[in-house]
């Protein structure tokens, strides 16, 4: 069999790769190499230089003759060098994404960091990256200088031999941690390997950007900043001189008598709460919320990232934490704001946009110009010129998923009736006919669904219902959690089961235990350092490390439960986690879901329906003006594959030009 071989890149680029993103980075004219580590299986590890201009004979038969390439990240950066570097500048022969095998992509498949220093520790391999020559690296991957008419000055070997050794030997040792790697972990399912695939090509398909739109956006909102700015000067008495001087804010805050800790996004929510704050701290602090809204920041990021064709590319990674649910980059379309006006009003704001009179004319009809600018996010992912974007949704899937898994099928037979769900869980809370249910006690309904499925209890009720402007006082929280859980009394069991059985795989390593209804079940298995979950696609979660321990709990005493390693949401560290049957539901009900999602975008691709954006539980294709339907699309993807017999899906659609909600 024939040796897989490793490789490493270290490249220089005026491109800034962080902003601009791989894609754009790749494509630069200014990106070239500096040099190649690689080796053969446990052979010598051996260095190509960008001076010795003539690739490596021997790589170039191994790729030729379609050979393995293992890389970390390589489908998100070295596949891009090769084909717009070596490729297309150098006459390398082409590689094909077929071939290449990706310890980064595996890495976050095993619930593990995915930058290489992080994932090497965290699956316990000896051979640590090199962080001192990571600096040395970023040093020389970017101009020395620049000459008196803009013409870049690169570092040479010849000047400065010292930092290139550095350079070298940290691109060889790269080469080792990832091949020591490569031994730890597992290799992607077949069908998973295939998602993989995809999601290249969807990263690598790109999705159209609205990039006039976008500038005369950024346009807009500058200027808008600019008047809050001077009204921030005149309220503040020039204490405060933009929006975004935070420490000035703070500090003027406390000089009237307000105690904050800082003046994050979620503190200023908080105090303009308090109805007892100065109404010239109202008006700065409302003034801060609306300018530093994310809208600048993502349209930013479009300019940034988008390559020639007008495209933003590697916008998606590959399998986010624990689920498999992909995560967003750059752009974060994951976390594009709701909008709170119409699509039509939409449509009307991209025809003021180029207009001089624009900010006014969207202030009188709509609305504050960057709130309703936010609003309009969607629709700068536009179809390419003869084209339309598709768009389908499941529509409910993690409350259709839940009770799958758990075998409620009174629910289930509710769905599958085209019943309205939330009219019925309050009519089970209030003990009432659904029709006679008010349109407050479904919207208790539906927030009961939303927010009790995973274990939730009385806070996470009061908490879901805030975000849809529900209060509810703690006793009838509580009350609603009691009726909604004697209502769903075999999802409750689930949750039960589901930590006994992790548990049980815990304690009793090599063993298989099951939780769920009868051929939906879920199979855990403790094997060498992970605890895993068999899925009913027969795609695994994992959980780093486990352990059964005793932790602490909300009502003070102490309970055995599993605790495991995994990343930290928002800082990226790698810590102890603690789990329970809620939490573990919640995993399998998303991960499922993304099942699903991931199935139909290949049966998608299959039928000619070509994707370029996902978010959440909605897949967008872009097809030729006169090609498919929005009855077909969703049709394609509510076919059930055979491992999810029973479950009751169901999409909804739309065609337009523009990406809409």
């Amino acid at each position: 069999m024939t040796l897989p071989l490793y490789i490493d890149f270290e490249t220089k680029s005026e491109c800034d790769l962080k902003k601009s993103g791989s894609d754009v980075y790749a494509r630069h004219p200014s990106t070239d190499l500096l040099c190649m580590a690689y080796a053969f299986g446990d052979g010598e590890i051996k260095l190509w230089k960008r001076t010795d201009f003539d690739p490596p004979e021997e790589v170039m038969a191994h790729v030729a003759a379609g050979g393995t390439v293992v890389g970390h990240n390589v489908g998100g950066f070295e596949m891009l060098i090769w084909e717009h570097v070596c490729v297309k500048k150098r006459g390398w022969v082409s590689l094909k994404i077929e071939q290449v095998n990706c310890t980064m992509a595996r890495a976050y498949a095993q619930a593990l960091p995915g930058s290489l220093e992080k994932a090497a520790p965290a699956a316990g391999i000896t051979a640590e990256k090199d962080l001192k020559g990571s600096r040395v690296m970023l040093q020389l991957s970017k101009p020395r200088d620049y000459d008196a008419s803009g013409k870049a000055i690169w570092w040479t070997e010849d000047s400065h031999p010292e930092k290139f050794k550095q350079l070298y030997d940290y691109c060889k040792q790269d080469v080792e941690v990832e091949r020591q790697l490569d031994k730890r972990l597992m290799q992607l399912t077949p069908n998973e390997r295939k998602v993989w695939e995809l999601d290249y090509k969807i990263n690598r398909r790109g999705v159209f950007i609205d990039t006039e739109s976008v500038k005369h956006a950024i346009v807009l909102i500058e200027k808008e900043k600019e008047k809050f700015n001077e009204r921030l000067k005149r309220i503040t008495k020039h204490a405060v001189s933009t929006y975004n001087a935070t420490g000035q804010f703070r500090d003027w805050l406390i000089s009237r008598g307000i105690e904050v800790p800082s003046i994050a996004k979620a503190d200023v929510v908080e105090l303009l709460k308090n109805e007892a704050i100065p109404q010239d701290c109202r008006e700065a602090l409302l003034l801060r919320q609306e300018a530093a809204k994310s809208s600048t920041a993502k349209l930013e990021a479009m300019v940034i990232g988008v390559c020639h064709d007008q495209r933003m590319r590697g916008i998606f990674q590959y399998h986010g934490p624990t689920t498999g649910r992909w995560a967003g980059r750059r752009v974060q379309p994951q976390n594009l704001p709701r909008p709170k006006i119409s699509q039509a009003d939409i449509n009307q704001v991209f025809e003021y946009l180029p207009l001089a009179a624009a900010p006014e004319m969207i202030e009188t009809f709509y609305g504050p110009p960057i709130s309703i600018i936010s609003d309009c996010l969607r629709g700068f992912f536009k179809a390419a010129p003869g084209h339309d974007l598709l768009g389908a949704d499941y529509s409910a899937i993690e409350a259709r998923v839940l009770p799958w898994l758990a075998g409620e099928q009174k629910v289930l037979d509710l769905f599958e009736k085209g019943e309205d769900i939330y009219k019925y869980a309050a009519a089970g809370i209030y003990h009432i006919s659904p029709l006679s249910v008010t349109k407050a006690q479904r919207q208790i309904g539906k927030v009961a669904i939303l927010s009790l499925g995973y274990q939730g209890g009385k806070v996470a009720f009061q908490n879901m219902a805030r975000n849809y402007g529900v209060v509810v006082a703690e006793a009838e929280a509580e009350n609603i959690k009691v009726a909604w859980r004697t209502e769903n009394k075999k999802i409750v069991n689930y949750w039960y089961a589901l930590e006994e059985a992790a548990k049980n795989a815990v304690n009793n390593p090599g063993l298989v235990f099951k939780a769920g209804a009868p051929g939906r079940e879920v199979k855990y298995k403790m094997a060498g350092s992970f605890l895993w979950c068999l899925l009913p696609s027969k795609r695994a979660l994992s959980y780093p490390y486990p352990k059964v321990e005793l932790v602490d709990t909300p009502w003070g005493e102490p309970r055995e439960a599993i605790t495991y390693m995994g990343v930290e949401t928002g800082s990226g560290k790698w810590v102890r986690h603690k789990a329970y049957g809620g939490l573990f539901c919640e995993n399998i009900t998303q991960a499922v879901a993304r099942d699903l999602l991931a199935e139909a975008m290949l049966r998608l691709e299959d039928r000619g329906y070509p994707v370029v954006m996902h978010v959440h539980d909605e897949i967008v294709c872009e097809v030729k003006k006169n090609f498919g339907s929005v009855e077909e699309m969703e049709s394609i993807m509510c076919e059930l594959p055979t491992w999810a017999h029973g479950l009751p899906i169901k999409a909804e659609g739309f065609r337009d030009e523009r990406y809409q909600k």
